[in-house]
């Protein structure tokens, strides 16, 4: 009997040991921060948890060592700061997407009066001669090509290369394209091109309706928020659906799908 008693507390302390180590495994969260109307470069990411942090790019994206339970903070001067508890699901997925609102910077009213104007608004629009001034009417070249992304014109980079003449074959092959496929570059990079879609399509879903209205008209909690948009993200018909651009749509889905979230929570 005392040796059993023994073995089982080896046993349990083996476990106990494994489930602390759980708990500290990091992982490498990659992110999108995204923003309306404002500058996607130099946004603070930090973890308060293990004091840690990096910015984002001028696209938005960030990498972070992140564990269970970690807190992230999000801030910049311009943006009102956003608060996120790391959950499993997020480990699990290794991504996030980060709405982030605009802050409310009042000034102090300050009075210009250039160009001779008198300061009366009803007086001086009068005065003013204004027309809409844009890439189109300027009949600016490729003014309705689509920019491409980051990711995107670095994929188009990889797949460029000087072709090279092999003369005992009598053909020419590209170099850099071929390392760039045998490294697993060019995959890497359409994966993240499929992910970035995918981010835009829950960007596109916090667009529609702000935190406060999920959180409150679906019974959401705060801290799953993130967890219920990835859980919305993985059904078959929610690229299809967001593409429709149908808010009625897009809300009656949601609604369905809280009541499926919350029995499952």
């Amino acid at each position: 009997m005392r040796k059993s008693a023994k073995e089982y507390l080896v046993i349990l302390i083996l476990f106990q040991a494994m489930g602390m180590q759980a708990q500290d495994h990091q992982v490498t969260l990659e992110g999108n921060v995204q923003v309306v109307n404002s500058e996607l470069a130099g946004i603070h990411v930090q973890n308060i948890s293990t004091k840690r942090a990096t910015i984002t790019d001028g696209y938005g994206f960030f990498a972070l060592a992140v564990r269970l339970s970690d807190t992230v903070v999000f801030s910049s001067v311009q943006l009102k700061n956003k608060e996120i508890i790391i959950t499993q699901a997020i480990l699990e997925s290794k991504q996030l997407i980060v709405p982030l609102e605009e802050a409310d910077n009042e000034l102090e009213e300050v009075v210009v009066m250039p160009y001779n104007l008198s300061g009366d608004l009803s007086k001086d629009a009068r005065g003013l001669k204004l027309s809409a001034v844009s890439s189109s009417t300027l009949g600016l070249p490729n003014t309705h090509v689509v920019k491409m992304t980051y990711n995107e014109r670095k994929l188009l980079e990889a797949d460029r290369g000087t072709m090279i003449k092999v003369l005992p074959l009598g053909f020419a092959i590209n170099t850099h394209k071929i390392l760039n496929r045998i490294s697993g570059r060019t995959k890497m990079l359409k994966e993240r091109i499929v992910r970035e879609e995918k981010n835009n399509m829950v960007a596109q879903l916090m667009a529609y309706y702000p935190d406060s209205i999920i959180t409150k008209n679906l019974k959401i909690p705060d801290l799953q928020l993130h967890e219920f948009v990835y859980f919305c993200e993985t059904d078959e018909n929610f690229d299809a659906l967001l593409k429709s651009e149908d808010q009625l749509l897009v809300w009656e889905f949601l609604e369905r799908k809280s009541i499926v979230f919350l029995k499952t929570e």
